[in-house]
């Protein structure tokens, strides 16, 4: 062996020590938004649309801004699950935390 080998390794193991890695995507931050099909809406809105009080309750369980994500049924599922006909909400939505 010869006196340029350890140094060859020292150097390359400090190579390798310096070279950035990307980040794990399992230990990435999170991103803040609403899932696809799903639309941000202020809870004071969907109050004043009828939809009081789950929105704010789904807000307070989550991060309590004051947004949730919603994502509108179609209006059968108001007659047919929900309310009697007329739907007594303008729209029935199902409510994530954003």
């Amino acid at each position: 062996m010869s006196k340029r080998s350890p140094v060859v390794l020292v150097a390359l193991g400090l190579l390798v020590a310096m070279m950035p890695f990307p980040s794990s995507p399992a230990f990435a931050d999170p991103q803040p938004g609403c899932p696809p099909g799903y639309e941000l809406r202020s809870v004071a809105s969907l109050a004043a649309a009828g939809n009081a009080p789950v929105p704010g309750l789904v807000d307070t369980a989550g991060n309590a801004d004051g947004y949730v994500c919603a994502h509108a049924l179609p209006d059968a599922v108001c007659v047919a699950k929900v309310h009697p006909d007329p739907c007594l909400v303008e729209t029935v939505y199902v409510f994530k935390d954003n």
